[in-house]
């Protein structure tokens, strides 16, 4: 790993930017869905993460961990809502409401990104732009990918 650390630092003029692997079209899943539902939605779609809206608002992400987490709590995967055990985001919404989960600016460069992830014990985050509007989803694979083109 610090080899991959090394090699990015030492192409700091050339470094991408978040915003570069950014997937601005992802699953989306509902918060009143179920845990059937985000099982059934990331086969069919084979991704391991899903976003998650009330409404049009994206309030959080669905990860395979997440679905892990709740099959293992033995939760009903018919009854239970995906708000029971999804990873809420925070940004002021229209509500005024503000929930937590890792996330990243669009301008953030790939060593940072890699870095927090790594610190974080993750593998997706929600990307933001301006005024901290979510604009989509960063994998730690998408950014491994970039890497390859430094």
């Amino acid at each position: 790993m610090s080899y991959i650390i090394t090699l990015l630092e030492g192409h700091m003029e050339t470094r991408r930017k978040v915003k570069h692997a950014i997937k601005r079209k992802f699953p989306v899943i509902d918060i009143d869905d179920t845990l059937e539902q985000a099982i059934k939605l990331m086969a069919e779609a084979n991704v391991s993460v899903l976003a998650v809206k009330v409404k049009e608002e994206l309030i959080g992400l669905v990860t395979v961990t997440d679905v892990m987490h709740g099959l293992a709590k033995r939760y009903p995967p018919k009854e239970t809502k995906i708000s029971t055990f999804m990873t809420k985001c925070e940004f002021s919404t229209k509500h005024s409401t503000k929930n937590s989960c890792v996330q990243l600016d669009e301008d953030e460069d790939v060593l940072s990104a890699i870095k927090l992830m790594l610190e974080a014990g993750i593998n997706h985050v929600l990307v933001t732009g301006e005024k901290h509007k979510p604009l989509g989803i960063v994998s730690s694979l998408e950014l491994v990918k970039l890497t390859a083109s430094l």
